[in-house]
């Protein structure tokens, strides 16, 4: 029924009696089933709460996949059956996020990996709700080994694509410290920096060597090499070459990283491919006059980065695209190959990436990291949340 329709019938509603009005009462409810049964044909898990959480409607997927009660009253409030959901309930809407899209595990009623995206719509001046639609993804997660070398195969002509994404960053950078080593050799006394801009490039042209030959190895299957390490040192020797652009383009840089943050199993290279891709992106959103804010975490499992920006935000129908299998750029010259690579090493590391974006305002995205030794008693207060930046 069109929107159009029930506002008709509920203006009616304070004029009728009798018969008329149990007529009307009547349709409406015939119009509610009919929603609902059509909604129950979804395979999705669809479920619709208000802004503090409580359940106003889900479907049979969302009741089989989450263990809801037939009764949705007797389910609120949601962050009951999906924990990690409890903090954007409890604090002002005005620092939520308009969307949210993340991969996450269910452990009730039983083990399973979904893939969520929750979006905040006012439904009228009054009334403000969210959309939450789960899919499940355990499958995917389950998939085998003949089935990853399949997919290996299948993406080799992305591969192309990929070095050619890749290949840019390095150039970019080399480019820069050229042009700042030229102006120095014109005075014919070459300063420090200028020496260090000279390493810069060598640094630079061994990682597009290391690059090139990942390209050509890449369909023979072969383990990640994974090593105990810590990520400042790397996300430090990343920022380090992307300063010059960084200062050229106004954008400052936040740091909060704890001293005592936990080393993980990590491969150097491959991290700094990300770390790459994920600033590139940040700094192509903000395009100038703009900040980034990394701020490190841990909750006794996992160690958390996350990467806060002052950028142009993405819509909800983008960002659940940029955690697809197939992923599109919302770049108007992009590809989608840099979140690709991002989510294909953060793969091979055992972790995963969620975003969280305020159309116009920003976004963040966390990179999601297990630890060696994981306490699965230890709670995770999030005091300084960076999702507060937004």
């Amino acid at each position: 029924m069109k929107n159009g329709t029930y506002h008709k019938v509920y203006q009616r509603i304070p004029s009728l009696h009798g018969k008329e009005l149990d007529q009307n009462l009547q349709y409406l409810d015939q119009e509610h089933d009919l929603l609902a049964s059509i909604f129950n044909l979804l395979q999705e898990a669809i479920v619709l709460t208000n802004t503090s959480g409580d359940i106003e409607f889900y479907n049979l997927a969302a009741q089989r996949l989450l263990g809801l009660p037939k009764d949705y009253h007797k389910a609120t409030p949601l962050w009951h059956w999906i924990p990690l959901l409890k903090p954007l309930f409890t604090k002002p809407k005005s620092i939520v996020p308009d969307v949210i899209a993340k991969e996450t595990e269910l452990t009730y009623p039983e083990k399973r990996w979904v893939r969520l995206h929750m979006q905040y719509f006012q439904a009228n001046p009054t009334r403000h709700q969210f959309i939450i639609v789960l899919r499940d993804i355990t499958q995917e997660h389950q998939a085998s080994e003949e089935q990853r070398l399949q997919e290996r195969f299948d993406t080799i002509t992305q591969l192309a694509s990929e070095v050619a994404h890749e290949l840019g960053n390095p150039l970019n950078s080399i480019h820069i410290h050229l042009q700042l080593l030229k102006r120095s050799l014109q005075t014919n006394k070459p300063s420090p920096s200028a020496r260090k801009s000279i390493q810069v490039c060598l640094d630079e042209i061994q990682r597009l060597n290391e690059i090139i030959q990942h390209f050509l190895q890449a369909v023979r299957p072969q383990a990640v090499q994974l090593q105990e390490g810590l990520v400042t040192s790397i996300l430090n020797a990343v920022l380090a070459v992307l300063k010059p652009q960084l200062d050229d383009l106004n954008i400052s840089v936040e740091l909060n990283m704890p001293k005592a943050l936990p080393s993980i199993e990590l491969d150097k290279p491959r991290l700094q491919q990300v770390f790459f891709n994920v600033l590139k992106n940040s700094i192509e959103a903000i395009g100038s006059n703009g900040w980034i804010r990394i701020t490190g975490q841990q909750d006794g499992r996992y160690l958390t980065l996350a990467f806060a920006d002052s950028g142009c935000g993405i819509s909800g129908a983008q960002t659940t695209q940029m955690l697809s299998h197939t992923p599109e750029s919302h770049k108007p010259n992009g590809h989608g190959i840099g979140m690709l690579i991002i989510r294909r090493i953060m793969q091979e590391h055992n972790g995963w990436v969620e975003i969280e974006s305020k159309e116009h305002t920003g976004s963040i995205l966390y990179l999601k990291f297990p630890l060696l030794n994981p306490s699965f008693f230890k709670l995770d207060t999030r005091n300084d949340n960076p999702s507060d930046a937004l």
